[in-house]
């Protein structure tokens, strides 16, 4: 019962932070930190004594701090506890639910008045009926089909003035199905035909083929981004991602140890890896999907050819997109664009 109360109340709070956008108060956050933090996009700041509210808020913060340090000393998982100690007193068992359910009350009452963030929100579309009126009777709408690229993609115009200055957007049949009408999805996946989808299978193969071929790598022309995944095998790689060398390798050790532990092959993965992800980040990847998309097939394909099984392969390469948006600056694709 100590370890759910205090679970439920950093589940409530961290909902809260990912409601509103906000960042986490540190790495490993106690439950003190979680409240002050989600009561803060709440509109319940402690100020410092500058409200009257503040005793109160501050009266919270001390809630929670004796609920941490009682699930410390009760808790039978805390701190390497054997789970062996004698139970808390039914008293005391009652003050704890009690406190946690005011603070939970506090929380969720204060939620409920607040209009949630638009971008971050996981509220169903029904939840903004006035919202979507609003859009729906002043808006203008066009759709067409562009089938210039490899893919066909939907393009949806929405204007609220001249057409010129219209909102353009562009999604795959297939996203465009998944997000608006999963059964639809299915349906046509029914009727799609296998043996297409095998002799694409077969294509990529080829240019994986053609792709990892090793070459001397060569500083990427300025401004282009690439129509495919685009795959280096090099020996030495000294562009801008040189820096990022060694946080690189000890990403690595622990997704594959056995390619690293060899003797004439880890460096060589390592500058490859650096050299493909140099080769397909461009201006705005870290927000573009169809270049992370392509950052990750890219780097399967490298860890393919040092060893990797391909699900193994696909794990780490999907590891490894995660990590190279934390790791890399956001403004790594845009220097080509300044050079």
């Amino acid at each position: 019962m100590v370890e759910q109360v205090k679970a439920l109340i950093e589940s409530v709070c961290l909902t809260i932070l990912g409601e509103f956008h906000e960042p986490m108060p540190s790495a490993t956050p106690s439950t003190t930190e979680l409240l002050v933090a989600a009561l803060r996009p709440l509109g319940l700041q402690n100020t410092r004594g500058a409200s009257k509210l503040d005793k109160v808020l501050s009266g919270f913060n001390k809630l929670a701090d004796a609920l941490s340090e009682m699930r410390n000393d009760h808790g039978p998982i805390a701190h390497g506890k054997d789970g062996f100690l004698d139970s808390i007193a039914v008293d005391h068992a009652r003050a704890f639910v009690h406190t946690g359910d005011v603070i939970l009350s506090v929380l969720l009452n204060a939620l409920e008045g607040k209009e949630p963030d638009l971008i971050s929100t996981r509220e169903p579309y029904e939840r903004f009926a006035h919202l979507n009126a609003r859009i729906d009777d002043a808006v203008g709408v066009e759709a067409r089909v562009d089938e210039e690229g490899d893919r066909p993609m939907v393009v949806i115009a929405v204007a609220t003035g001249p057409k010129d200055e219209a909102f353009e957007i562009r999604v795959e049949p297939s996203r465009f199905l998944y997000s608006v009408d999963r059964e639809a999805y299915i349906e046509v996946l029914k009727t799609t035909n296998g043996p297409a989808a095998v002799e694409e299978d077969e294509e990529e193969e080829d240019e994986d083929e053609e792709a990892l071929i090793p070459i001397e790598w060569t500083q990427p022309e300025t401004g282009q981004v690439p129509e495919i995944a685009s795959t280096l095998v090099v020996q030495e790689y000294s562009g801008r991602l040189a820096v990022f060398r060694i946080p690189l390798r000890g990403f690595l050790i622990g997704e594959v140890s056995n390619i690293l532990e060899s003797e004439s092959e880890p460096a060589e993965l390592i500058e490859s890896l650096l050299a493909t992800m140099d080769e397909n980040m461009r201006l705005d990847w870290k927000q573009r999907d169809v270049l992370q998309a392509r950052l990750k097939i890219a780097s399967r394909r490298v860890l393919m050819r040092f060893g990797s099984e391909a699900k193994k392969a696909e794990e780490i390469a999907e590891k490894l997109v995660t990590w190279a948006r934390i790791q890399i600056p956001d403004d790594i694709g845009a220097r080509e664009q300044i050079a």
